[in-house]
């Protein structure tokens, strides 16, 4: 596979709906694991409480327990129903995730991913034998929001990705599935590309790439 344009040298992914499957929202997590009682109905100032959470999560400033007992009496269930909500929401890597990466390797592109996650969920993708397994390993850098202390669309995460890789602006190539990121990504002059839900993530990526 030949680089996307003659001055990129890093190829960065998101992980969560690019790399690897995830559930359709806390609603589909619920869902998937019998969780019928949970609220679906937040209020504008009960969903702020829950992105302000999350965020705090994703950064690494809260451990999974107190993200629970946080997040319970929001979601009207128990700080265990959380934890397995949590535990249920990853659903293993893309069926070719892993080949495109060895690819792009062997092409001579180094890869990263910069993903919002947390150390739960970090630590189910690192552990060989679990079904959420994916070999982070493979990737030449690996950035992660609860280890640099933010999360994306902040800048500051996106100039952290170029000072530990050394490749800047129009020397990389970014894959997510939000647009404010991907937006984000443009604003310091990388080339960013959206990945739609609704189709083949790894399909996608590789037609981005040989345009």
């Amino acid at each position: 596979m030949s680089n996307p344009r003659d001055d990129v040298r890093l190829a960065v992914f998101d992980l969560g709906q690019v790399l690897v499957r995830v559930c359709d929202g806390w609603q589909d997590a619920c869902y998937r694991i019998g969780i019928a009682r949970d609220r679906a109905d937040l209020n504008d100032q009960e969903t702020a409480r829950m992105t302000e959470i999350i965020h705090r999560w994703d950064s690494g400033l809260i451990d999974l327990a107190q993200f629970a007992e946080e997040v319970a009496p929001l979601r009207g269930i128990s700080p265990a129903d959380v934890l397995r909500i949590h535990q249920a929401y990853l659903l293993g890597p893309f069926e070719g995730a892993v080949e495109l990466v060895d690819e792009l390797n062997a092409a001579g592109l180094q890869t990263a991913c910069l993903s919002n996650t947390n150390a739960g969920h970090w630590k189910l993708m690192s552990t060989r034998g679990d079904p959420n397994f994916f070999p982070l390993n493979r990737l030449t850098f690996q950035f992660a929001s609860h280890l640099i202390g933010c999360c994306k669309p902040e800048e500051k995460i996106y100039r952290h990705v170029e000072e530990g890789t050394g490749a800047s602006g129009s020397q990389i190539v970014f894959f997510d599935d939000r647009v404010e990121n991907v937006d984000a990504a443009k604003r310091i002059g990388w080339h960013a590309h959206v990945i739609e839900l609704d189709g083949d993530p790894v399909a996608q990526v590789r037609r981005h790439l040989r345009r």
